[in-house]
């Protein structure tokens, strides 16, 4: 992470207990996340629509975002922070507590890589299984004999539309 500037966690909280009815009740969260590292908090923002309940706390050269949908039982976090130094796991594992969470997702990505254009792709590719290969070649014949019966049966109809058509 030398030629980094910073880091970006994204944390998915699943089958979280903790309740929430408003946005301002995720402000412990981000104080008790921000006060585990050492880092001031210098302004929240809350935001409700609909039924997301949203966070947004600024420090310095970082901020965390909690993103909540009660109905879901679901979290959404981001930490992002120019401070490489930054014990975002410590972050993390304080919110799944608080959260009461059963399962999470973590994916990290460096921020401000200068490092080489290679290194930007990413680490792993999609592959469709043999079985989901199977299935859209089945599809596709599937598709081209319904047109085919339809052609050896209703000729005439495909002869009249070919001659508009080219007109």
């Amino acid at each position: 992470m030398n030629n980094t500037l910073g880091k970006h966690v994204l944390i998915d909280f699943y089958n979280c207990k903790a309740t929430f009815t408003e946005a301002e009740d995720l402000q412990p969260l981000v104080e008790r996340a921000f006060d585990l590292v050492d880092t001031p908090v210098e302004g929240i923002t809350f935001f409700h629509i609909d039924d997301e309940l949203t966070c947004i706390a600024v420090s310095g050269n970082a901020h965390i975002c909690i993103h909540a949908y009660p109905t879901l039982s679901y979290v959404a976090v981001d930490i992002y922070s120019f401070n490489i130094d930054l014990k975002t796991s410590q972050i993390m594992s304080a919110l799944k507590v608080n959260l009461r969470s059963d399962r999470i997702k973590a994916t990290s990505i460096r921020r401000g890589d200068f490092g080489s254009i290679r290194d930007m792709r990413p680490k792993r590719k999609s592959k469709i299984t043999t079985a989901r290969r199977m299935k859209n070649t089945g599809a596709r014949i599937k598709k081209t004999s319904v047109k085919m019966f339809n052609i050896l049966r209703h000729p005439q109809k495909v002869r009249r539309s070919h001659r508009t058509t080219n007109k």
